[in-house]
């Protein structure tokens, strides 16, 4: 570093000078000023990271810069030396590519292991070397270069001196350049992230160099055609090297670098095309032809637009396949969601594998009263050391996403996925508030319906021990008066009537409470149901356990029998019926079967099914035609 940077403040020194004593070029030496902005960024990763190898690279690039400038300037003074210099400067220019080629080397973390990139670093300055001397002791047969070289090289050889030397800087310059890709291919995500810093940055100069090159062919600017290029090596290349080591995360490099080479590769194509179109048009219809030239205008526009799209997908695969193939996996799974093949529930699992975590969390906000509660509606206790991301719809947050990595690239890869797969987010919340709302509804019925049970209950103990009771008292008390007067007298008779009728009403009261709920129940569900069978004048086949289901349950299930009985014996001409009850997995199942004419509809029985559906039960019939009726229940919360 204090190397480079002492090379780069005589450099300075000696350019300023120069420009002060009429010998340089003024504006120049201002551009050459940009060398500060190389050396001050490795300056700055030797600061924030000592250890990195990119800051002496980058201080030597500037070096080289410089230090080639002022050696090209040293020549054209009157200074002591200058014909030596002017005669080395003028095969100079190899030099500034050396600190370019040993930054492709050793960025980000220094030379790759093996004796041969160690050899390939030391050959890059030899090779600029070589180049150098090859191009002074071939000056004497150019009629560039003001200065003349002492040596004379007989004149067959130059040429291929030439050629030779400038075979070992491109072989040198490839194989810097095949660091990268072996660097690329073997290395970790965060090495690929900074080289692709490296690759755009790389990119952007290459293209600056063709545009300068096109500009001077079409003698549309002179030496400042080169300007573009010049800032690229000394301001975008240093710029996007600092922030790979530094912040290597700070922009979606991938997804830039992508879109870079797609547009890139379109305007080539499209260039092209036009080109050919162009030259073929112009050879049927004539070069001066408007029609042709639209013709080939139009045909061009139409395939860019696909072109693109195209070329976007393939360099995307390619340089930024993570985010490729992350949305391709979420807007499959949508698709799936659309097409019911998949629960939208699943979205958690889907956006830990696209994006890689799995410690991500998904949390949706409650539709009822804004806690958080994860997929399946269970409130949770947010940690404090997760990342929070949160997801909103316009001005309502409608969830949470709970991430371990806190890196900005992470947390952009998070929000794409999110914004991707808003959809199953947004349903699997409406379902969970709508599963909500539809539990409140049950749990609200079965309160309703446990509260009738026990009404119901609480009226049959009632008409028992109340009205019952009183009722038979009077008549005892009505004998007791009867049994005091002489035979004969004419009240017996209207006392008769009156004790015939509190009996006649006894019975009424009786048979009202056993029809609000069955005695019979009080000894058990099989015991109830058994004791149908007497009252029936066909056989009736009970398989029944000894099962002890909660009340409403056991209620609900002896009027399904006793009314499937009494359709089968007022509809059906059975001559059987089978009555099967069992427990399946905390559901009590009843079946009542018949063989009598079937043909019963199966939306009837409307009674008994409002009375299956107000206890969260299921009743179905099965009626052919000449084979029987076939009514089953299931119903929930057995014991």
């Amino acid at each position: 570093m204090l190397g480079a940077t002492a090379v780069c403040v005589v450099s300075w020194a000696a350019l300023v000078v120069a420009a002060a004593t009429d010998a340089g070029n003024a504006l120049a030496t201002v551009a050459d000023l940009l060398g500060l902005v190389p050396l001050g960024l490795a300056w700055l990763i030797a600061v924030r990271v000592p250890t990195s190898p990119v800051g002496p690279a980058l201080a030597w690039l500037a070096a080289c810069l410089v230090g080639t400038r002022a050696v090209e300037t040293w020549g054209d003074t009157t200074w002591w030396g200058s014909d030596v210099v002017a005669v080395i400067g003028a095969g100079a220019w190899p030099w500034q590519l050396v600190g370019f080629l040993i930054l492709l080397l050793v960025f980000p973390t220094g030379l790759l292991p093996g004796r041969r990139w160690r050899v390939l670093c030391w050959l890059v300055p030899a090779s600029a070397a070589l180049m150098n001397v090859a191009f002074v002791l071939s000056m004497n047969y150019d009629d560039v270069p003001a200065a003349h070289s002492p040596i004379a090289v007989p004149e067959p050889l130059w040429m291929p001196l030439m050629f030779a030397a400038l075979g070992v800087v491109l072989a040198v310059t490839v194989g810097c350049l095949a660091s990268v890709v072996v660097r690329y291919r073997h290395g970790d995500e965060r090495t690929r992230q900074q080289l692709r810093w490296l690759i755009l940055a790389a990119g952007a100069v290459v293209v600056l160099m063709v545009a300068s090159w096109v500009v001077t062919s079409l003698g549309w600017m002179g030496d400042g055609a080169y300007a573009g290029f010049l800032l690229g090596i000394v301001v975008l290349v240093p710029a996007a090297v600092t922030i790979a080591i530094l912040r290597h995360d700070l922009f979606e490099i991938d997804r830039v670098l992508s879109d870079s080479v797609a547009w890139a590769l379109t305007t080539a194509v499209a260039a092209l095309l036009t080109a050919g179109l162009v030259m073929a048009t112009g050879y049927l219809v004539g070069r001066d032809s408007v029609v042709g030239l639209s013709a080939s205008v139009f045909l061009v526009a139409l395939v860019v637009l696909p072109l693109h799209r195209w070329f976007h997908n393939a360099v995307g695969r390619v340089i930024d396949r993570d985010r490729v193939v992350l949305l391709e996996r979420i807007r499959r799974f949508v698709d799936q969601v659309r097409e019911g093949s998949a629960e939208p529930e699943a979205v958690e699992q889907v956006l830990r594998d696209a994006v890689g975590d799995p410690a991500l969390s998904l949390l949706l906000t409650s539709v009822d009263d804004g806690r958080y509660v994860d997929l399946s509606g269970e409130p949770v206790h947010l940690p404090q050391d997760a990342v929070r991301v949160p997801l909103r719809t316009t001005d309502t947050e409608i969830g949470l996403l709970l991430v371990r990595d806190p890196s900005a690239r992470h947390l952009r890869r998070v929000q794409l996925a999110v914004s991707a797969a808003r959809l199953p987010i947004e349903v699997s919340r409406l379902r969970l508030g709508l599963h909500r709302a539809l539990q409140e509804v049950d749990d609200s019925r079965n309160r309703i319906v446990a509260a009738t049970v026990a009404e119901r209950h609480r009226l049959e103990r009632d008409l028992h021990d109340g009205a019952q009771q009183q009722l038979l008292a009077i008549g005892m008390q009505l004998r007791a008066a009867q049994r005091q007067l002489p035979p004969g007298h004419p009240v017996l008779g209207e006392l008769d009537q009156a004790v015939e009728g509190l009996e006649q009403t006894v019975r009424e009261l009786r048979r009202l409470a056993h029809g609000v709920r069955p005695a019979s129940l009080d000894d058990g569900l099989a015991a109830a149901l058994r004791r149908l069978a007497p009252d029936c004048p066909i056989p009736i086949h009970f398989t029944v356990p000894e099962v002890m289901p909660p009340e409403i349950v056991a209620t609900t299930a002896y009027f399904v029998v006793a009314e499937a009985i009494a359709n089968a014996l007022k509809h059906a001409q059975a001559t059987r019926i089978d009555v099967i009850v069992r427990e399946v997995d905390q559901h009590l199942h009843v079946s009542v079967t018949d063989d009598g004419v079937g043909g019963a509809p199966s939306h009837g029985l409307v009674t008994l099914r409002d009375r299956v559906n107000s206890v969260g039960g299921r009743l179905t019939i099965s009626s052919p035609p000449r084979s029987g009726t076939a009514i089953e229940v299931v119903l929930p919360c057995a014991s």
